[in-house]
């Protein structure tokens, strides 16, 4: 049976950076800035970051001894 391994905090923080790096500095970016969206969708996008860097931080904040 396979075990799984514990990759550490470094592969979720890479996940959550390459995430904001597509959202916000990418050719999608042009797309999602000619859309008619309101003028809090930038920082709705910051929230969305902020909120998953939280989240991995009190996750991982248990497998700390």
């Amino acid at each position: 049976m396979a075990q799984l391994q514990d990759q550490g905090p470094g592969a979720h923080s890479l996940l959550i950076f390459l995430l904001a790096l597509f959202m916000l500095a990418s050719p999608f970016t042009s797309w999602w800035m000619n859309l008619t969206a309101p003028w809090y969708f930038t920082y709705l996008l910051w929230l969305i970051v902020i909120g998953l860097t939280w989240v991995l931080a009190r996750r991982l904040r248990r497998h700390v001894p």
